[in-house]
């Protein structure tokens, strides 16, 4: 290759990075916010290298990225990938109905995270009690409300606005909710009203909310608003909404101020969740102290919030 075609690649290849970390260039005195916010080193660790992987994988794609700043070490991973093989085969998991011949694949990446490694609690830190009230916000086919249930949830709340999505979480509500779960057939945001859902048809955990395009219009609430009228309390809340997660905290804030519920919310839709939504958080209730783990090499990066 020519000097010519090599100092142009290099030089190309300067912008595209450049480019790439002006968000972070951008809003840096908050993201030193809040990795100071975190409360032991190996949250800020992770931290950090999540906001490498996330501006990496929109260049290069996650597979790739977790070459350079995987969060989770492989070996780690094949070992909850095949206790799921194990656990699945002798029934200690639920065997859920799911798009992909309406029962999950054995080694699904899901039921690693979830019910391996509990990504939606911070042990000992952010934990479900028994009997707590858990809003299962993004509840896609109930995997997460049934996880709730065996961690000892007295009652849980599923979110869900995907009509797909609802056939099978009634199904395996059905089955495996042990009569503690209610869903919900809505989505989550600022305000109540309505919005388009944007689908994927075999796909149910990839819907998310968006002002307007192509799909079905669904009806959405702001929890404050649900939470009042129907007189529940939470004491815990996850949030996995696809990129919706700043809107629906935003509708939930007079619940978070009031009750202070523990928070198990997904930050790796979006790169500028991972500062606007702790920001967000502190502003609400000072008190919340902070932690975050990843338990997928792609996805699955969340922040865990409690008093």
């Amino acid at each position: 290759m020519s000097v010519y075609a090599t100092a142009r690649i290099q030089q190309l290849m300067g912008c595209v990075i450049n480019q790439a970390v002006l968000p972070l260039v951008e809003n840096s005195e908050v993201v030193e916010k809040v990795t100071k916010w975190l409360e032991d080193e190996a949250s800020r660790e992770q931290y950090e290298r999540e906001l490498v992987f996330m501006v990496l994988s929109g260049r290069i794609g996650g597979d790739n990225a977790i070459r350079y700043a995987g969060n989770v070490p492989l070996d780690e991973w094949a070992g909850a990938l095949k206790k799921v093989e194990t656990m699945l085969a002798s029934g200690e998991l639920p065997a859920l109905a799911y798009p992909d011949n309406d029962n999950y694949v054995i080694r699904d990446s899901g039921y690693a995270s979830l019910f391996i490694l509990n990504q939606y609690q911070h042990s000992p830190f952010v934990m479900l009690r028994e009997g707590d009230v858990f809003l299962d916000c993004g509840a896609c086919c109930g995997d997460s409300a049934i996880w709730a249930l065996s961690k000892g949830a007295g009652k849980v709340y599923s979110f869900e606005p995907d009509p797909e999505a609802i056939g099978y979480l009634r199904r395996n509500i059905a089955r495996y909710g042990q009569g503690r779960t209610d869903i919900v057939m809505m989505g989550l945001g600022a305000e109540s009203g309505s919005m388009a859902l944007s689908v994927k048809p075999g796909h149910i955990g990839s819907t998310r909310l968006i002002d307007a395009g192509e799909g079905v219009t669904v009806p959405v609430v702001a929890l404050d608003d649900w939470l009042r009228e129907n007189k529940v309390k939470p004491d815990f809340i996850k949030m996995d909404l696809e990129g919706s997660e700043v809107a629906a905290l935003r509708g939930a804030q007079a619940a978070i101020v009031e009750y202070k519920p523990r928070l198990a919310i997904c930050l790796y839709h979006r790169l500028s969740d991972m500062w606007v939504i702790p920001a967000m958080l502190k502003a609400m209730v000072p008190e919340y102290r902070f932690w975050c783990r990843k338990s997928h090499p792609v996805w699955e990066f969340v922040l865990y919030a409690s008093i």
